[in-house]
């Protein structure tokens, strides 16, 4: 008996037969015994009184369920709501995002034999993930791009780097399919944007410059709304919400967006733009105006995403690229001037190198450099030395001591400073100007 009875649980079909079974023979025995009562004479009644035993058959029926309803149901301990992670941080945002792709049924390949394991490639294909062909968007007598090409690997993050009105944004939105070309040829994952259908846009992820929100809605409840445009219900978009919040450091948080914090909105806009799990994640200035916390929190969930899917970043913020990047292009008045991953655009600038000179009275070596063949800029930095830019660093370190001693300074440094991506910005897009 033990063994039978563990065996059959309440839920089971024959327990629910029988339950069936029970309650239809009590609420049979119950209206015979009302009928009766109600035919019955009282001096026929035990007692004499017909309300007694009504009152007694009713009261029998319903103490069993009241009594359960009441104390026989143990009461469910209150959830308890985590509190507001923010991103970052033991590897919280890593596993955020694997967890969206895994339960978008995306999961990245094993990198190839040589291949550092950050820059894996997501499973649906290893051709570019944006190709740029001769591009041209011409307004009225402006041309916001003119002949720009470029290819963009797929499972990168790639930094897209140019001055204001540059035309980055510009660009952003013919790959998005907001706008078109006047001349040139715009592809995204091997289909061409002009002639792109529904198919294509639903595996690419959008955040513009400025992102807007119904300002009401909660951060479950615009990601579920945004989900919904995307096909997606029940368990499925539920899952993906508590993913996205999660990778955003949202969960938990019930205020409205109305009262979020610019980062906070940032960091939901990018959750939004991932809502599809797309295979290319096109941001437009996400860190633009944000204060440095939130500017890390957005990188962190940027950088998460390498090898899952593209990110196709625009900034002009040269850090930041620096940070989660691992190529890059700089455009200016339209057209690319350099494309190249960072390590290699650092070293091949036309043997561009910087020197840090430290020297006792500085005022009087700057005056002296002036016009040196071998010397691109000067710049005087906060501790009062000196950091040169050149052309031919061999001739400047011939040359330098020697002129010092010359001027009778004390030389207290002289050595080759590590060439940052600024330096090279400015030396490209002032190199294309000149």
């Amino acid at each position: 008996m033990p063994l039978i009875a563990a065996s059959v649980s309440l839920g089971s079909p024959l327990v629910v037969a029988l339950l069936a079974v029970l309650a239809v023979v009590e609420l049979g025995l119950l209206a015979w015994a009302l009928l009766d009562l109600a035919r019955r004479p009282a001096g026929k009644v035990a007692g004499g009184s017909r309300l007694l035993w009504l009152l007694l058959c009713v009261f029998v029926q319903l103490l069993g369920p009241v009594l359960y309803l009441v104390v026989g149901r143990m009461r469910e301990a209150p959830r308890q709501v985590p509190p507001p992670q923010a991103p970052g941080g033991d590897g919280h945002v890593a596993r955020a995002a694997a967890a969206l792709y895994d339960a978008a049924g995306r999961h990245p390949r094993a990198p190839a034999d040589g291949a550092p394991a950050d820059l894996i490639a997501t499973t649906e294909g290893s051709g570019p993930a944006v190709e740029l062909i001769g591009v041209r968007k011409v307004f009225r007598t402006a041309a916001a791009l003119d002949g720009l090409s470029l290819s963009v690997p797929e499972g990168s993050v790639f930094g897209f780097l140019g001055p204001n009105g540059a035309g980055k944004t510009t660009t952003l939105r013919i790959l998005a399919g907001l706008a078109r070309p006047t001349s040139g040829e715009a592809r995204v994952l091997g289909h061409d944007v002009a002639g792109a259908g529904g198919d294509v846009r639903a595996v690419v992820g959008f955040l513009p410059d400025v992102p807007a929100f119904y300002k009401w809605m909660t951060a479950p409840q615009y990601l579920r709304f945004a989900g919904n445009l995307f096909g997606l219900r029940g368990e499925a978009l539920e899952a993906r919400v508590a993913a996205l919040l999660d990778l955003a450091g949202l969960a938990g948080v019930d205020t409205r967006i109305g009262g979020f914090s610019r980062g906070m909105k940032q960091r939901l806009g990018v959750a939004q733009a991932l809502v599809n799990a797309p295979r290319l994640l096109l941001l437009d200035e996400p860190t633009s105006a944000l204060d440095p916390i939130g500017r890390r929190e957005v990188l962190d969930m940027i950088a998460a995403l390498r090898g899952r899917t593209t990110v196709f970043f625009s900034t002009h913020i040269l850090a930041d690229v620096e940070r989660v990047c691992d190529t890059v292009a700089i455009i200016d008045n339209g057209r690319v001037v350099a494309h190249a991953p960072i390590d290699e655009l650092r070293r091949r600038r036309g043997g561009l190198s910087r020197l840090a000179v430290e020297v006792d009275e500085p005022q009087r070596l700057a005056p002296a450099l002036e016009g040196a063949a071998w010397l691109r800029a000067i710049e005087v930095v906060d501790d009062g030395g000196l950091r040169l830019a050149t052309v031919d660093l061999v001739a400047a370190l011939r040359v330098l001591p020697a002129l010092i001693a010359r001027l009778g300074l004390a030389l207290r440094r002289l050595e080759s400073d590590e060439l940052s991506l600024e330096d090279v910005f400015v030396d490209l897009v002032e190199g294309e100007r000149r």
